[in-house]
């Protein structure tokens, strides 16, 4: 079980996905390079604009978009980047317009190593599902949920679908045929009970959950510059944190700050700007004072991170992706990179005519990196919990060397430089032991705790 080829290549068969997301997206537009016809199945109706919808409930909070990211979409969607730009997403240059406080030091602002795209999620939904949908071997079901896989324990050969409101929620299913089922339902994936349905093994899961909440809010911007000349604001503490980000129309940011397990969500419009308060530099109370709000408070709770073992489990023709396979923090504002990520290895691993668990174990990497930063900062914080919770002597000295480096990257370019691109997914963790980071981070004095923000270049 799982050592078959996928069912699907050189333009033949027929493929399914599950959730019509950005990770849905991005794996029917890769899809549709090795199958005959692709079928994306979508519990939603889709909006004819950009704006949020009930199926993605963190829309309305800040995102961002990291090179790595935009680089992985733009191998299938060329131009994608421009098209975004064009209808108001907003291009930060890191760090030229970062102003960034972590482990109570400022980073220095130099020239540009990455780029990060930030606009709302609306907006990059709706740029990415016009160029989807519009290819015409491509079918969106929209208003109709998935409810269960057909097949058997050693391979699954369609879904079971029900339209949404259509009748009785004990109806029998309607079963659409496929070589090959993607999920990439999110969170609220079922593939797990599935699978046991069908007397195959659910995979193992890890957890790591810190109990973080984050609140969100809209403003037009009214400092008209007078307090930075940076375009994004991102302080870190050990359990609060805030960002203020640049997104469409101009003039318009969002601001989130990350709230401490046990603490109720703070979404009224009073108690949300006291978190400003909270955080470690007064610049957050001060741009907010001058700031003009434009929306409610929204909440989200949803930032375990989770990770499960499809590579041991998944029988012949299913494959699982995004937030499906490996959910992140959504603080660390690497998800949509990630799904971009997933969406290159799908496309390697089906080119490659790999089995089907080597092309899931491909998928799973895909993340790894992303999973190993986002876990490695959750699991110092106070209250953590989960399976996947405990530090090992590996993750202790691998912890007390990043905060060295991130102690230094307000005094070494090279060493910020590098730890930027290992958190915009750019390069590998180890770039970070190479010599001239090492003797930086054993050897010279960090950035000064006293040093006073870089608001001007």
């Amino acid at each position: 079980m799982g050592n078959g080829q996928q069912g699907i290549g050189n333009g033949s068969g027929h493929a399914v996905v599950v959730g019509g997301s950005i990770a849905g997206l991005l794996a029917a537009v890769v899809l549709v390079g090795h199958a005959g016809r692709v079928t994306l199945v979508e519990r939603d109706r889709y909006p004819d604009r950009p704006e949020p919808r009930k199926g993605v409930p963190q829309s309305k909070h800040t995102h961002l978009l990291l090179e790595s990211g935009l680089v992985a979409m733009e191998r299938f969607l060329p131009g994608l980047g421009a098209e975004l730009v064009a209808s108001g997403a907003r291009q930060v240059r890191s760090p030229t317009d970062y102003l960034q406080h972590m482990r109570g030091r400022w980073f220095s602002r130099g020239p540009a190593t990455s780029t990060t795209l930030c606009l709302t999620r609306p907006l990059l939904e709706h740029g990415i599902r016009a160029r989807v949908l519009a290819h015409p071997r491509i079918d969106a079901v929209q208003g109709t949920d998935v409810v269960g896989l057909a097949g058997s324990a050693e391979r699954v050969t369609g879904v079971l679908l029900r339209e949404r409101g259509g009748g009785r929620a004990d109806s029998a299913p309607t079963e659409l045929a496929a070589d090959l089922v993607v999920d990439a339902a999110g969170r609220s994936s079922r593939t797990p009970e599935w699978l046991r349905r069908l007397g195959a093994e659910a995979p193992a899961e890890d957890r790591v959950e810190s109990g973080m909440g984050y609140v969100t809010r809209v403003y037009r911007d009214g400092s008209d510059g007078a307090l930075t000349d940076a375009r994004l604001v991102y302080l870190v503490g050990e359990t609060m944190g805030a960002v203020i980000v640049p997104v469409e129309p101009e003039g318009t940011h969002m601001i989130t700050f990350a709230t401490p397990r046990g603490e109720a969500l703070p979404t009224e419009p009073a108690a949300f700007e006291a978190l400003a308060d909270r955080q470690p530099h007064p610049l957050v109370r001060q741009w907010l004072d001058k700031a003009e709000p434009v929306s409610p408070v929204f909440g989200y709770l949803r930032t375990e991170n989770v990770r499960r073992a499809y590579d041991r489990v998944v029988p012949d023709g299913l494959l699982v992706t995004g937030d499906a396979l490996c959910a992140l923090n959504p603080v660390f504002g690497q998800g949509m990179s990630t799904a971009a990520l997933d969406a290159v290895a799908l496309d390697e691993s089906l080119a490659a005519g790999l089995p089907n668990r080597r092309a899931q174990a491909a998928l799973l990497a895909a993340s790894a990196q992303a999973w190993a930063i986002s876990t490695g900062a959750d699991k110092v914080r106070p209250g953590v919990t989960g399976n996947a919770a405990h530090r090992s002597v590996r993750d202790r000295i691998t912890g007390w060397y990043f905060a060295r480096v991130q102690e230094r990257c307000g005094a070494n370019p090279e060493v910020q430089a590098t730890f930027r691109r290992v958190l915009a997914l750019l390069v590998p963790p180890t770039e970070l032991f190479r010599p001239v980071i090492v003797r930086s981070v054993l050897f010279e004095k960090g950035a000064s705790p006293d040093a006073a923000a870089p608001l001007r270049l």
